[in-house]
């Protein structure tokens, strides 16, 4: 009896901890609603994400259905309750897991949203790329179309080049004619200088070259003048000739010249001699 008796008070005892296992799997059923209306919100276009979390708030929900079968049947099934209780713990701890595999999950779309915004900044610099590519393939369109344009106006020059060519190509078949048979009288004159002049000739030949700007200047400046005054200066070298001439008369007729002057020939012979 006493087993009866207290049966009602251990049936609500077991049926309030039913009732607070109930309200955890409530809250966390809740906490997994608001955690999946994040996801949701956050990241819509991440379906399979979405579904994952959906599947796990199903479970959760087959779970709470179960709870809710088993409080009806308690008052058959106190042992069967208890067991219930367990597992329901059980389900609490995997609601946890549930809960921060969500989180994570979120945590992983944030993720995603944050690639997704890094791709759609790069593919606007790529599009910026693009177009930056394109202006410069048009202005390489242009420089084409203008190196075509130049190429045909040098075209044009070299066609009027090859003219000019042909007509030199003429005159000088011309020249030719006329001077070759110049070279063939020039070519033994030219191999016997070749073969007479001799290395020091030429050097005193370039020498020569080098000093006709001093020449030429005292060629202007001192001789020059002097030949223009041949004119005059002819009848004076004459008279001159004459009075040099007087006195040789004169200094051979002294005594004893014929001596000295033998004297004087014979000390020069000596000196030469010397030498």
């Amino acid at each position: 009896m006493q087993v009866v008796s207290s049966l009602p008070e251990r049936v609500s005892g077991l049926l309030d901890e039913a009732d607070g296992l109930v309200r955890r799997i409530t809250s966390v059923a809740d906490r997994a609603d608001v955690i999946v209306g994040r996801t949701d919100g956050i990241m819509r276009s991440v379906d399979e994400l979405l579904g994952t979390v959906r599947e796990a708030v199903g479970r959760v929900d087959e779970v709470l259905r179960d709870a809710d079968t088993m409080v009806r049947t308690v008052d058959a099934l106190l042992v069967e309750v208890r067991a219930v209780s367990d597992a329901a713990n059980t389900l609490v701890a995997r609601a946890g897991g549930v809960a921060d595999d969500a989180a994570a999950l979120v945590a992983r779309a944030d993720g995603v949203a944050e690639g997704a915004g890094v791709l759609v900044r790069k593919a606007g610099t790529v599009a910026d790329e693009a177009a930056v590519v394109v202006a410069g393939a048009g202005t390489v369109a242009e420089d084409a179309r203008t190196i075509v344009v130049t190429a045909g106006g040098v075209a044009d020059r070299a066609r009027g080049v090859v003219d000019r060519a042909e007509g030199a190509t003429k005159d000088a078949t011309e020249m030719l004619a006329v001077y070759e048979p110049i070279a063939q009288q020039a070519a033994p004159l030219a191999r016997r200088f070749v073969q007479e002049v001799s290395e020091e000739e030429i050097h005193a030949a370039i020498r020569l070259v080098d000093q006709l700007p001093q020449l030429t200047e005292h060629m202007e400046r001192d001789i020059m003048p002097i030949l223009s005054t041949l004119d005059r200066v002819g009848p004076d070298v004459h008279e001159l000739l004459e009075q040099l001439k007087e006195v040789r008369q004169a200094i051979q007729g002294f005594p004893g010249f014929g001596f000295f002057r033998r004297r004087g020939e014979r000390e020069d012979t000596e000196e030469k001699n010397l030498d």
